[in-house]
């Protein structure tokens, strides 16, 4: 597990909580991940419920810090996305399903691989 991996995870952690990511990058990440129709709408709604329904979202703006693997799976009996790089979890929404606010380790339950879906910078 890299220091830089594990400090860049919390500093996400709190630019989400803050509100304090380029809502203009968050915009064209998603966009370019997945249609959901009016993505600007999603994500300024994301923004206001934080962990919950942004595990894609967080997954690739750590992805664009990181690089690594943004990857569909489950934490426990839930689907999730959550960001694998260097073979590490990297994961800032657990929280929404009673996990950690943070995790940064190896993959182990309950966190679980459907697939990988997207990895490009």
């Amino acid at each position: 597990m890299s220091v830089s991996n594990k400090k860049a995870a919390f500093e996400a952690r709190r630019q989400f909580e803050a509100g304090s990511i380029n809502q203009d990058l968050l915009i064209e990440l998603y966009r370019n991940y997945t249609d959901v129709g009016d993505t600007a709408r999603f994500v300024s709604k994301a923004k206001d419920i934080f962990p919950d329904g942004n595990c894609g979202l967080a997954s690739l703006y750590l992805q664009k810090r990181l690089g690594g693997e943004v990857t569909q799976g489950k934490y426990g009996e839930y689907d999730h996305t959550f960001l694998v790089a260097d073979k590490t979890v990297i994961d800032i929404t657990a929280d929404q399903f009673g996990g950690p606010k943070v995790y940064v380790g190896p993959l182990q339950p309950p966190w679980s691989l459907i697939k990988n879906v997207c990895n490009t910078r």
